[in-house]
């Protein structure tokens, strides 16, 4: 059971132990398009009905859903996300010259 006080490594520890299947890597992958499809499904109907509380939750739902097999696929890669982000963040950071101060997180 996952708690409130997440972080990226306890969500990416939870997944592994529910749904960890590294022998379907194409499926998996097939998987996160699906969803993202999904997703974009609702943000179409938001944009054509305007937002109402049961897409709010269908979007949040959709997300959580691609958050998921991002983190299934990291897995199966044994690729540490929290690692992941902050390696590509500070990656980003000189490339789109984004300039931050220590105290601007």
């Amino acid at each position: 059971m996952l708690k409130p006080s997440l972080t990226i490594r306890a969500l990416q520890k939870h997944i592994k132990e529910v749904d960890h299947q590294p022998e379907k890597k194409l499926q998996v992958v097939l998987k996160l398009m699906e969803e993202i499809g999904e997703l974009s499904e609702e943000i179409n109907n938001e944009l054509t009905h305007g937002l109402t509380d049961k897409i709010k939750t269908n979007i949040k739902h959709e997300l959580y859903d691609v958050i998921h097999f991002v983190n299934h696929i990291a897995n199966i890669y044994d690729i540490d996300l929290e690692e992941a982000i902050l390696e590509k963040d500070s990656i980003n950071d000189i490339r789109y010259k984004r300039n931050r101060s220590e105290n601007n997180d």
